[in-house]
This record gives structure tokens, C-alpha cells and sequence, in this order.
């Protein structure tokens, strides 16, 4: 996998592409392009509670700009940054 590969975000990558994943915003971010590594490393989801403590802390603006939330999507619901 190049940086440049487009991969569409999703919940569950098994160890291989994560794997892969990483190694490409590695190799992106040692090449100096810190946005692929940054655009690379943000599909990744995050774990929903620590997207839960990041947009108590944060803010919800905050967390959506920089991550990848769908696994708290679907443990907590669509709605659940409304009450943040």
C-alpha cells in the first residue's frame, strides 16, 4: 500500500491493514508529507470512549476535525454528540 492508496474509512480493519495502514502514514510522514500521514492515520476509527472523553475535553469540533468516529456511532448512536 502506497500513502497515495485511497481507502474509504470504515469500522473494522483486521490486523494486516492496520498494519498497512500505519506503515503508509510512516513512510509518509518520514517522506514530509505530514497531511497523508494525518489524512491516513484519521480513518482509523477511534475507540468510542476515548471519542467520548476527547469531545468532553475538546469539544465536538474538535474531535469530528481530527478523527474518525464511527465506532462510537454506532455504540452510543448518531445522535450521541448532540448532549456534548
Amino acid at each position: 500500500m502506497t500513502s497515495s492508496t485511497k481507502i474509504a474509512p470504515q469500522t473494522k480493519y483486521t490486523e494486516e491493514e492496520r498494519d498497512a495502514i500505519f506503515d503508509a502514514a510512516i513512510n509518509a510522514s518520514l517522506a514530509g508529507n505530514n497531511e497523508e500521514a494525518d489524512r491516513l492515520i484519521k480513518i482509523m476509527p477511534i475507540h468510542p470512549r476515548w471519542a467520548k472523553i476527547i469531545a468532553e475535553i475538546y469539544g465536538k469540533d474538535f474531535l469530528l476535525k481530527y478523527f474518525n468516529i464511527t465506532r462510537a456511532n454506532e455504540l452510543y448512536g448518531e445522535g450521541w454528540l448532540n448532549g456534548i
